[in-house]
């Protein structure tokens, strides 16, 4: 797989070793290429753009889609970030107090939001603690079946842990539960997205993004919304609107896929991603994930071997697309082998190590050489 690869990613230039595939990630060719045709529409077509620019939009869409597996009537839309589709969400409810269960390893930007609209008194929210397991924590479905009531609204999880790397376990019992308790489910997909081959839990709601794995970029963002005639948000705009070019005076929405729209589209954010939406579908998640795994395994082995206490899951299948070095001076490791040419991030005590299919067993080696090295 690396030598069909390697040619997809030849203008960038990592300056040393990156492991950090699970942060920013690496920018194909194909990126800047795609760019360009958008701008080429607009310099030679300038307002009829926007019959090509559409149909970008609308393949973005399909796309994801696809990849998600969500069935009909089922739809995605384009979004800047993951925390635009939350707030799209938590708009769309009665204007009460909405009861919020979700845990408190969120991701910051979720988490941020939900407390901010608690401190507004908009929500009132549950977090679900982990396990206190060594040396990583763990999230269960009981710990979050626990906190479901009949007085629930929102159920919000993530797929695979931002900190941990933890796919969240049981999720459909965990979705089944909710739904007996009539409550919603929204998944924080930003790290399985391109990293599992899942069918579409049959949750209400999935954000996530291009951001990392699938090559894109910030801001190249999606909602998807299971029934999307099921439910209004105010997080509106004139795309959204039943008569899009009518300019009629009315709150008349459209009854397709443009229902959760909003205002004019960031239409260059799809052209961005297309290139690793179109990556994904053609070596496939399930490939990726193999390799992945195999890298990880192959990487923790080497570390071990020179004494590095990288923690080793139980079970790797159930982890995500990086592997963890707990250390309380994480800031202090990341910052030391930046200083060396290798690039890693920390989150909460835990160094994070993601590796690509370019990345070697020989750039392994010389990052387990780095790291022996510091007193």
């Amino acid at each position: 797989m690396q030598t069909q690869i390697a040619p997809l990613f030849t203008r960038h230039n990592p300056k040393g070793i990156y492991l950090a595939n699970h942060s920013l990630g690496r920018p194909l060719d194909a990126t800047q290429d795609k760019i360009n045709e958008y701008l080429d529409h607009w310099y030679t077509d300038l307002d009829d753009a926007w019959e090509p620019w559409l149909q970008a939009l609308d393949s973005y869409h399909t796309k994801v889609k696809t990849l998600l597996r969500l069935p009909d009537p089922g739809s995605v839309v384009l979004k800047t970030s993951a925390g635009q589709g939350l707030r799209a969400v938590l708009n769309c409810f009665p204007q009460r107090t909405l009861n919020i269960v979700t845990s408190s390893l969120e991701f910051d930007s979720i988490d941020f939001i939900l407390r901010t609209y608690e401190a507004q008194g908009l929500t009132k929210t549950t977090w679900v603690n982990p396990q206190p397991t060594q040396p990583v924590p763990t999230l269960t479905a009981d710990d979050f079946i626990a906190h479901i009531t009949p007085q629930t609204d929102l159920v919000i999880i993530s797929v695979v842990n931002f900190t941990t790397g933890q796919i969240f376990p049981n999720l459909k019992d965990v979705i089944t539960h909710a739904h007996a308790n009539d409550a919603l489910v929204l998944l924080d997909t930003y790290h399985s997205f391109g990293v599992i081959d899942l069918t579409w839990p049959v949750a209400d709601f999935a954000i996530g993004g291009s951001y990392k794995y699938v090559h894109g970029g910030p801001g190249s963002c999606w909602l998807a919304i299971a029934n999307p005639q099921n439910h209004q948000t105010l997080d509106t705009g004139w795309f959204a609107k039943k008569e899009l070019f009518g300019y009629a005076r009315t709150a008349d929405r459209a009854e397709d896929h443009r229902s959760w729209w909003e205002s004019t589209p960031p239409i260059i954010q799809a052209y961005q991603a297309l290139p690793g939406l179109e990556y994904l579908e053609h070596f496939t998640v399930e490939k990726l994930r193999a390799t992945s795994l195999a890298q990880q395994a192959e990487m923790r082995h080497i570390f071990q071997n020179h004494n590095i206490p990288v923690f080793e899951p139980q079970d790797p299948t159930q982890f995500g697309a990086f592997s963890l070095l707990p250390a309380e001076n994480h800031k202090e490791i990341v910052s030391h082998l930046k200083q060396n040419n290798i690039r890693v991030d920390s989150r909460n005590g835990f160094v994070r190590f993601g590796p690509h299919p370019l990345n070697t067993n020989e750039e392994f080696e010389r990052v387990a050489q780095t790291l022996s090295k510091m007193s």
